[in-house]
């Protein structure tokens, strides 16, 4: 018979009945999977799991040189393997392809366990409504960021080009990559910084920042920023990149202008909303009752208690209840309210000379 319930009981015997609800608790949590879509000379019309760039040469093969503008998906695979992408998951298009095949692309993605999205070969205008899907697969249970690199050059257009959203990161400027079909470096257009950044972010733990972060295999960039036009794109929600012992981030925001202005506070929240379904789900369809409430938020607590021993959070409460018509109505209330860390992002040093 099953475990859960106990069968008829005609014939003399033992009957058991095992109730394990206690013991279900969060599994593995992905947060650093990219999903890249771009052309390619081979291996299109579906997706393809990465972990290396050796295998993804071989699986699209060799891009074309930039100066051609055509066959970069290779490239952006690069870039993100080269900053610290360890999971990718691809979708080669023919040369060609318009808004409705990437579009088409990444809803074939959204269907794997991706985080962050990158598309270096669109136009940032086409990037974002592309990426408009964002915020509809947050409604699905999906909650992604996508980076998205600046086309332009001057730092009063780039940040007009800056859409405020909670999931959008907006980069600049362009990078200096060495082109191994041209044997020469080549000058890439902002566009392809979104790869660079976004190698970076998904090689670190959600509560840690990209800010003040040297992304590693990129030579150098394209321009370099004065005081005043750093100060207006980082003001304006730009994830601004310089030139100091290295290529770094100067610090690590999305393009929202509410709460979620820093990516690890978006991150943070979205592990913490991936973690807490993962573990109500096997909840779903067990009996409404206080002792399987109780090993549900037992089960929440210790998800949440690692986030904080992570320091992904710096505390919490926490509350699984459910009222008669709640328990009529087949509903169990979780009540949590996390405290997101958050990173140091000035430090103001008062010198008391005597």
């Amino acid at each position: 018979m099953a475990e859960d319930q106990f069968g008829e009981q005609i014939i003399p015997g033992t009957y058991i009945r095992v109730q394990a609800e206690a013991l279900i608790s969060a599994g593995g949590i992905s947060s650093g999977n990219i999903g890249i879509v771009g052309t390619a000379a081979q291996g299109n019309g579906q997706t393809r799991v990465l972990t290396d760039y050796d295998t993804a040469r071989t699986t699209f093969g060799m891009y074309d040189a930039y100066s051609a503008g055509t066959l970069n998906l290779t490239r952006g695979l690069e870039l993100l393997f080269r900053t610290g992408a360890k999971t990718v998951y691809a979708y080669g298009l023919a040369a060609g392809a318009g808004q409705d095949d990437y579009a088409e692309a990444f809803d074939e993605l959204l269907k794997d366990e991706v985080n962050i999205l990158v598309a270096p070969e669109l136009d940032t205008d086409t990037a974002k409504a592309v990426f408009g899907l964002v915020d509809t697969a947050e409604g699905n249970g999906k909650d992604l960021m996508a980076v998205i690199g600046a086309d332009e050059t001057e730092a009063s257009d780039i940040v007009d080009q800056v859409t405020s959203n909670k999931r959008f990161i907006m980069t600049t400027p362009g990078l200096v990559a060495y082109d191994a079909a041209a044997s020469a470096d080549a000058n890439l257009s902002g566009t392809y910084s979104a790869a660079a950044v976004a190698g970076l972010i998904s090689s670190l733990a959600v509560q840690s920042s990209p800010t003040n972060k040297a992304i590693p295999g990129v030579k150098g960039l394209t321009r370099r920023f004065n005081y005043g036009e750093m100060v207006s794109l980082v003001d304006g929600g730009v994830l601004a990149l310089e030139e100091r012992r290295g290529v770094r981030v100067v610090r690590g925001v999305t393009t929202d202008d509410g709460a979620f202005g820093q990516i690890t506070t978006r991150r943070i929240t979205d592990y913490a909303k991936k973690g807490i379904r993962q573990v109500c789900n096997p909840f779903i369809g067990r009996l409404n009752n206080e002792r399987v409430r109780k090993a549900m938020q037992g089960a929440i607590d210790g998800f949440l208690t690692t986030m904080l021993q992570d320091e992904a959070l710096t505390a919490y409460q926490l509350e699984v209840t459910a009222t008669r018509q709640d328990e009529i109505a087949g509903r169990a209330l979780v009540n949590a309210t996390l405290q997101p860390t958050f990173s140091i992002d000035y430090i103001r040093v008062t010198l008391s000379l005597q």
